[in-house]
C-alpha cells in the first residue's frame, strides 16, 4: 500500500514537472523515484550470509 502511494505521488509530481520543464525531466524524475525506492526495498529483502565460525557458534549449545 505505502508503495503504491509513493509511486503515485511520485507521478504525480512527474507530470506537474514534465508540465514546467519538459518530457525529459519528468522521465528522470520519474525513474529517480523508482530507483530509489527498489533501492530501499533490495536492503529490505537482503539475506545475511555466515560464516563457517559463526555458524558453529550460533549451532553449539
Amino acid at each position: 500500500m505505502k508503495r503504491k502511494i509513493v509511486l503515485a505521488l511520485g507521478i504525480m509530481i512527474g507530470t506537474i514537472i514534465g508540465t514546467f520543464r519538459g518530457e525529459t525531466a519528468k522521465q528522470r524524475f520519474i525513474t529517480k523515484v523508482k530507483d530509489r525506492y527498489a533501492d530501499e526495498r533490495k536492503i529490505q529483502h537482503q539475506e545475511i550470509l555466515l560464516d563457517e565460525f559463526e555458524l558453529s557458534a550460533f549451532h553449539t549449545g
